[in-house]
């Protein structure tokens, strides 16, 4: 399968957290914070009365539960006799709280359906300055899939169109990469020709991994991992955590090896990582943000965000373009060396 430009690297002898998608290796990851804060504000949705059972959706059921338990640790507060066991509650609630949020998060990518996204990256450490964003539509079963994607915030997009059942993908070349191809279109072997998982779709890439992190580092650093979770005006969110050192073994913060200095306490980091979702505990995005300081050591300033935009319909994926308008690309050797242009932020005509 050709590369997107990243990928986990192999760690060897350490327990592995266990892949929950199609698509995506066990790869490493780590750790859990003592910091457990539960915030309610109320407005949360309920379940159905038991009459209506077969009328609650999952996602009503999470956010039920999510309720019940941040209700629960709420209540608990200290009083004469009990401050051990309330805090034993309230640290069992946010515990359930979070665990709810992941199963979410989860749920929407192992069943990702008709999905607009969104995808941005912002990465500054040292001379390294990576601003990226991506949008994704997917539509069907199997998908249409539009991949658009751009180098900085007023820069041209380039679209990756693959038609539903389809052996190839058409790429629209941007402004800065026009000088790769005579004509607009430029074709390569699929991505998915051998079958599509969900996490083959570059914007999803990310979240599975970021799950791989998020379990991993459950296993490596259990007490530095975040375990918060509060109601917002729009829903809810949950605070989770992963360490610098295994989000780069996973391949989402991408540095090259020749430019990487950081210290040990660095590397250990655990970068809190904020999910989000809306009064009916449906997934609606997560932002990773940070600066990772240590001293006089290079500080890695870090934002990545993932946004669900709204449903992708099939009037968004264009048409593949005429055989006119596209130059192919059927040797492995000629598909990897565009590729290696086209990834180029700064390619050379």
């Amino acid at each position: 399968m050709r590369s997107n430009g990243h990928g986990p690297a192999p760690r060897n002898n350490v327990e592995r957290y266990p892949s929950r998608f199609e698509g995506v290796e066990a790869a490493p990851t780590s750790g859990v914070h003592p910091s457990t804060i539960v915030h309610f504000e109320g407005g949360f949705p309920t379940p159905a009365d038991e009459g209506d059972e077969m009328a609650v959706t999952r996602p009503a059921r999470l956010a039920g539960a999510v309720l019940c338990v941040i209700v629960a640790a709420g209540c608990a507060q200290p009083t004469t006799g009990r401050p051990v066991a309330d805090r034993a509650a309230a640290e069992k609630a946010t515990t359930d709280a979070v665990k709810r949020g992941l199963d979410a998060f989860q749920s929407h990518f192992v069943n990702l359906g008709n999905e607009h996204a969104r995808v941005y990256n912002y990465l500054n450490y040292g001379d390294v300055k990576i601003t990226t964003e991506h949008e994704s539509y997917k539509v069907g079963n199997p998908p249409a899939i539009l991949l658009k994607r751009r180098f900085s915030e007023d820069g041209d997009w380039s679209d990756t169109v693959t038609p539903a059942d389809s052996k190839i993908d058409y790429i629209k070349l941007d402004k800065d990469h026009a000088f790769l191809a005579p004509t607009p279109w430029v074709s390569v072997p699929s991505l998915y020709a051998e079958g599509f998982e969900n996490c083959f779709l570059l914007t999803a890439w990310l979240a599975c991994h970021l799950d791989q992190a998020i379990g991993q580092t459950k296993l490596d650093a259990p007490d530095e991992q975040p375990s918060e979770a509060r109601s917002t005006e729009d829903g809810f969110e949950v605070t989770s955590g992963a360490l610098l050192k295994v989000m780069m073994d996973e391949g989402f913060i991408s540095i090259p090896e020749d430019k990487r200095d950081f210290t040990d306490r660095q590397l250990n980091t655990v970068v809190p990582v904020v999910m989000k979702f809306d009064k009916d505990m449906e997934f609606t995005g997560f932002e990773i943000r940070d600066t990772v300081a240590d001293g006089n050591a290079t500080q890695l300033e870090l934002q990545i965000e993932y946004e669900v935009l709204g449903r992708a319909e099939k009037g968004d994926i264009p048409d593949a373009p005429s055989a006119a308008e596209v130059t192919a690309i059927t040797d492995k050797a000629a598909s990897d060396a565009f590729f290696d242009k086209f990834n180029d932020r700064t390619p050379e005509n």
